[in-house]
């Protein structure tokens, strides 16, 4: 055997021990910053449960309302046979709710919140988006992260990541109905933003 060939254990050493203290150093990282990858983490699972929903999305466009104002929209997406509203909430915690009352309730730990129920936002959205696609299918849903518990249950129009129904995934473009292509390709035209100070939102 050629003497070369021979690994001499004293050579090793600081490589082993450099390799020690990076590692463990990366350790430390990832332990001081344990709940911002946990929260990055979650966050990245759940704009990827979004962004699964229909064969294409629009974000933030600005729909008239036809009364000189008009409503910022969060996210359409196209399916088959309709355009989806979806409305992203970002509330964490039990919330208690109900199709028709006008406040929803958050609660955590020992503090509870009000806040206008959004369904009626989400009601007026979808007539502004109305006057713009004409009479295809339009469904509205709100959609909350697993932070957020229903402790008495929810209306229909609410989703989680879990409970997105299967009907709104994995199509294909080509399946679309005209129709709905075509009101769809109508609202390419809305604009993407717009000032805040011109956003409205009126109760039903």
């Amino acid at each position: 055997m050629d003497s070369s060939e021979i690994i001499d254990p004293n050579n090793l050493q600081p490589d082993i021990v450099a390799y020690a203290i990076v590692g463990l150093a990366v350790l430390l990282i990832l332990f001081i910053n344990r709940r911002h990858i946990i929260v990055r983490f979650r966050e990245w699972r759940l704009r990827d449960c979004l962004n699964r929903i229909g064969c294409e999305q629009m974000r933030d466009l600005v729909c008239p309302d036809g009364l000189d104002g008009h409503y910022s929209i969060d996210r359409l997406a196209l399916t088959r046979d309709a355009i989806l509203l979806i409305s992203y909430k970002r509330y964490v915690g039990n919330i208690y709710c109900a199709e028709e009352i006008s406040e929803w309730a958050q609660v955590i730990g020992q503090q509870s919140f009000k806040f206008e129920n959004p369904l009626f936002e989400l009601e007026n959205q979808l007539t502004a988006l109305k006057l713009v696609t004409g009479n295809i299918n339009l469904h509205g849903f709100l959609f909350f992260s697993h932070s957020a518990t229903f402790p008495k249950g929810h209306p229909d129009s609410v989703l989680q990541p879990d409970t997105i129904p299967a009907r709104f995934l994995g199509i294909q473009a080509d399946t679309v109905n005209a129709d709905v292509r075509l009101a769809w390709e109508r609202l390419k035209t809305l604009p993407s933003d717009a000032p805040t100070s011109n956003r409205i939102g009126v109760k039903t």
